[in-house]
């Protein structure tokens, strides 16, 4: 990692990484977790969700834009497309699979699961409906150093502070999309109550359909093919490295709000936990967003903070009767 730096990542490559097996007795490199907060915005549900479960952390953010009755009734289409995407990871985390590999896997699941949740209603144009985006950090040992390995698709950001040298890891392929979102929004001035104008949501629903595809942006959704967007990161760290996943909406200190830089901000959480409070704080005190320009006045805002954790015991042989399939 440089000194400090946001890095794109290598849109629509696969890579494939030789690794040894660890000997037995080795410490386990996983994620420990520092702090972890999340907060629904304006709107009725919270369509975020971040967690650790084995060498695996992510953070996931929903949204869902359609015509017609939803498919769901206890909750939105986006929070149940994010509580699913967080039941797989958790249940069974890509610890040995590449992430190309594994993003396949989950495109099947998750289009057959949401045709299933979809018998009975009218079928929906192409990009319509949930989607979601995704950071996922794995940490592997390479030789006697450690290495994290991202897959981030979408406006999540991975921001990795190892003594001095700060990365933030992201996918800014929705940034023309969310700045034409935001002058729609703000063109006639927000209305107090309203969580999106009429006017941000057709612009919303022009953008679906540059969903991914190439030129336009990309986010899981499943209807549509999104795995060839994965942009795949890889850095060395230290065992002292700390890492923060975080929603665009917590996001919101440095990139809408300036409050914090990337650095300021992994302080901040490092030192008080996730500020979603004084996020909240700043974002009222701009009711109508007049000042900080953005589409909802309050998003859903989250973030997890982890450092290596090299459990000690010997690594377990792994279960040779095919995937864990419990869930929570």
């Amino acid at each position: 990692m440089g000194a400090s730096g946001t890095v794109q990542g290598e849109g629509f490559v696969s890579v494939s990484i030789e690794r040894s097996a660890p000997a037995a007795g080795e410490a386990v490199p996983g994620w420990r977790v520092i702090s972890q907060a999340s907060e629904k915005g304006s709107a009725a549900y919270n369509e975020d969700m971040s967690g650790a479960a084995g060498c695996c952390a992510w953070i996931i953010d929903g949204s869902a834009f359609f015509s017609g009755a939803a498919r769901t009734t206890e909750e939105s289409e986006g929070a149940w497309l994010v509580r699913r995407i967080d039941a797989i990871l958790r249940a069974n985390p890509p610890e040995d699979l590449t992430f190309p590999a594994w993003a396949e896997r989950l495109e099947r699941q998750l289009r057959q699961d949401y045709t299933a949740l979809g018998e009975g209603h009218p079928e929906r144009e192409a990009g319509e409906g949930p989607s979601a985006v995704l950071g996922l950090i794995r940490l592997r040992r390479d030789g006697d150093a450690l290495r994290i390995e991202g897959a981030v698709i979408g406006d999540v950001s991975i921001l990795i502070q190892d003594g001095d040298r700060i990365e933030r890891w992201t996918d800014p392929s929705s940034n023309p999309f969310e700045a034409r979102t935001i002058a729609a929004a703000t063109a006639d001035g927000h209305l107090p109550g309203e969580v999106i104008s009429p006017k941000a949501l057709a612009q919303i629903l022009r953008n679906r359909r540059s969903l991914n595809r190439q030129g336009g942006y990309w986010a899981i959704n499943p209807g549509l093919s999104w795995a060839a967007g994965l942009r795949l990161f890889s850095a060395e760290i230290s065992p002292g490295a700390t890492v923060l996943l975080a929603s665009d909406g917590f996001m919101r200190l440095v990139d809408v709000i300036a409050h914090h830089d990337d650095r300021g901000l992994m302080d901040e959480t490092k030192r008080v936990g996730a500020a979603i409070a004084e996020l909240r704080r700043l974002e009222s005190a701009d009711p109508l967003a007049e000042r900080f320009r953005r589409v909802k006045i309050h998003d859903d805002a989250t973030a997890l903070l982890v450092t290596p954790d090299l459990r000690d015991g010997p690594i377990e042989k792994p279960s040779q009767d095919g995937p864990n399939n419990q869930g929570e």
